[in-house]
């Protein structure tokens, strides 16, 4: 006699359907290429931007004392360079080509990072790549001091003996390269983002914005560019402080410079793991 069929009693059509629910609600899982890809929020990302003025405030407090230019704020390099045709300043021989590699690397850097508007410029995966790529600018740039490659940029004794025996010291052209160059990255960064008032390298248009602005004494939350422009001015400031601090001791320039690249290499990471932009969503900055 042949079996009888079993038909599904009620309890199975249930567990079967909770499975299917259960499998439809589940949300899935983003590849980490697509998340790469997702531009991010723009909320709270002047923070990162803010900080990069940090970063210049530490590296040009050492590339000035190591080489007398700046690798940041290229207006000084450009009145260097005028001065350079005069022979001037005459007790610093060739600061002129030093002004002048700093000005040409970063006017490279923000060509060659500017052409991230091709690749969805705010996506998570572009914005971490450009600062990972300039983190290991600044820890090259320290490598070369601390292995006394470049002693200039890791010994603030060294850098006041050749200033005193008027040495040119080439090898700092280096140094000044790679820094200059990432600077150049930074600020193509600052514009992507939109937060234009903070450019991270220069103060003076910063002073400007800053005292001519008629909201300059309104409450925190209804102020928000006062209150970047006001962040940068400080953290620029306290990063100088901090890298002239660290000259005079034992842990020497090259420390700057390796928490300056530090603090690069932690946006990048900062950004992969951002909040991505809703779909559809107008942020307000």
């Amino acid at each position: 006699m042949a079996p009888e069929p079993v038909l599904p009693t009620s309890n199975n059509t249930s567990s079967t359907a909770s499975v299917s629910s259960a499998r439809q609600e589940a949300p899935a899982r983003t590849p980490l290429l697509a998340r790469l890809r997702e531009d991010i929020s723009l909320q709270y990302a002047d923070i990162p931007v803010c900080l990069c003025s940090l970063v210049s405030g530490l590296s040009d407090s050492v590339a000035f004392n190591a080489s007398s230019v700046f690798v940041s704020m290229q207006t000084g390099n450009t009145v260097f360079l005028a001065l350079g045709t005069a022979g001037l300043p005459a007790n610093v021989p060739m600061l002129w080509l030093k002004a002048l590699c700093s000005i040409v690397a970063f006017m490279l850097g923000v060509y060659c990072f500017g052409q991230s508007r091709h690749f969805r410029p705010m996506a998570k995966g572009t914005l971490a790549g450009s600062f990972l790529v300039q983190s290991v600018a600044i820890f090259a740039a320290a490598a070369l001091a601390q292995g006394g490659v470049v002693p200039a940029f890791g010994w603030l004794s060294v850098a006041e003996e050749l200033a005193e025996e008027r040495d040119a010291d080439l090898k700092a052209l280096g140094p000044i390269i790679l820094l200059a160059f990432q600077f150049g990255g930074q600020i193509c960064t600052s514009r992507i983002l939109g937060f234009n008032e903070v450019p991270t390298n220069v103060l003076t248009s910063v002073y400007c914005d800053l005292f001519n602005d008629p909201k300059l004494f309104a409450p925190w939350s209804e102020n928000p560019k006062r209150n970047r422009r006001a962040s940068a001015v400080v953290l620029m400031l306290v990063g100088a402080v901090a890298g002239g601090w660290l000259a005079k001791s034992n842990a020497g320039m090259s420390t700057a410079l390796w928490i300056a690249g530090a603090i690069k290499f932690g946006i990048a990471v900062a950004w992969v793991l951002w909040k991505p932009k809703e779909i559809g969503a107008v942020e307000k900055k």
